[in-house]
């Protein structure tokens, strides 16, 4: 590297001397400095802190093959950490520094700026095409008479569950702190799709064009956990549809339609994962769940109420936790042992070698507005989807209803016989 070291005018001849010392390198290397601070400040009764000080005042290094990149000005170094620390081939001065700040800063204000009016323009887009979608669904708002049992009762669940305090429109489930929709988000999710579908629950464009978009097939897209909706019928009518949810009904017919026992399922199901997911993320596992776990779930909930699943999963996952201790054990391979830990656990109860303890319900999984509603509501029991299988629910009035089709058969199969009657001719 060449470098010309420059005196400012009237330099005293001992300063000059401390100058050429500080700036005096091996081999013209960058870092080599043949003298320490230190040294040169020995040698001249100077304290070393003030050499910088001294050389800064009296001179300055050019750096003779160093020019910037904009405008082609000569390097100058005043002390020693900018010749260290300088870059030759990318070096630019303080004006042309601050020039390129300057663009820099306006180019990032116009991009802002741009920014802002595409967000703008498709916030424009979205609420245009919300309000045009809001208006189809006002069209097609079916009447209350002709919803089936099982949508009335969804749509009871998400009233409880996530009605506003005017019941006109819902909370979200972000923003949702009292009664859970269901037992698992997913679920949540696939509750608010369906009635939405149905169009008993409609967009408000101003609040949520933020969680919708619309894709370049004019397709909605929709962030069930933080948007919120508006009721499609009126106060009055979401009363009666709860009040209706709450009355006695012909439990027979509902028992006897797949969707509603599929739904009751769910609901179980739902509650078993929500229940894994938390006791293994305490223990810092995360099992996989997939087909696979849910298989496994419904055989077991096919046996045993959701009170026993929860011990059983409590005992699979404790196993796993106590997995993870022994040598060369990952918490992944812990968490992978969860499924096989429940089948084995299920299966000892099954045999009869372990007794199905029952839990109580834990107060960080409490009871769901379709558990309520699916269970409770219909079947008069507290929390009967947590204690009793669908089978101890269902077969009572499964038997009832086979007896009755038994009853019309027989009736049916009898001979037919001619009967004759005189009336007696009144005077």
């Amino acid at each position: 590297m060449k470098t010309k070291l420059e005196y400012q005018p009237g330099i005293t001849g001992l300063n000059k001397l401390v100058c050429e010392k500080y700036w005096l390198r091996k081999d013209d290397k960058r870092s080599g400095f043949m003298y320490t601070c230190r040294e040169i400040g020995q040698e001249f009764d100077f304290k070393h802190q003030d050499i910088p000080s001294i050389v800064k005042a009296n001179a300055h290094l050019v750096v003779l093959d160093c020019q910037c990149i904009d405008c082609g000005k000569t390097k100058i170094c005043h002390i020693r950490s900018q010749l260290i620390q300088l870059k030759p081939d990318s070096w630019q001065c303080d004006k042309c520094w601050e020039v390129l700040q300057e663009r820099r800063e306006q180019e990032y204000l116009e991009y802002c700026l741009e920014q802002k009016r595409l967000k703008e323009e498709q916030k424009q887009m979205a609420l245009e095409y919300i309000n045009d979608y809001r208006g189809i669904q006002l069209t097609e708002v079916p009447l209350i008479t002709e919803l089936n049992e099982v949508d009335r009762l969804l749509l009871a669940a998400t009233v409880e569950s996530l009605g506003a305090e005017n019941l006109k429109t819902t909370v979200s489930l972000r923003n949702n702190l009292s009664l859970a929709l269901s037992p698992f988000s997913g679920f949540d999710e696939n509750i608010l799709s369906h009635l939405f579908e149905l169009n008993l629950l409609l967009l408000a464009p101003e609040e949520n064009y933020e969680h919708v978009t619309v894709n370049d097939k004019r397709e909605l897209g929709i962030d069930y956990h933080q948007v919120n909706f508006d009721f499609a019928y009126g106060t009055d009518d979401l009363t009666k549809i709860v009040v209706s949810a709450k009355a006695k009904k012909n439990i027979r017919t509902l028992v006897a339609n797949p969707r509603f026992e599929s739904l009751c399922q769910k609901i179980q199901l739902g509650e078993c994962l929500s229940y894994l997911i938390t006791r293994a993320k305490l223990n810092n596992l995360a099992p996989p769940i997939g087909e696979k776990l849910l298989s496994l779930f419904r055989v077991c909930l096919a046996e045993y109420s959701v009170s026993v699943m929860h011990y059983i999963i409590y005992k699979a996952v404790e196993s796993a936790a106590a997995y993870v201790q022994k040598p060369n054990i990952t918490r992944k391979h812990a968490s992978n042992s969860i499924s096989g830990n429940i089948e084995r656990v299920f299966g000892k109860i099954s045999s009869g070698s372990w007794h199905p303890n029952k839990s109580y319900r834990d107060a960080s999984h409490p009871q769901s507005a379709t558990a309520k509603v699916f269970f409770d509501y219909v079947f008069g029991i507290e929390d009967c989807g947590f204690h009793y299988t669908l089978d101890e629910l269902f077969n009572p009035y499964r038997a009832q209803q086979a007896l009755e089709q038994m009853s019309y058969s027989t009736l049916g199969s009898a001979q037919n016989t001619n009967y004759s009657i005189t009336i007696n001719d009144l005077k």
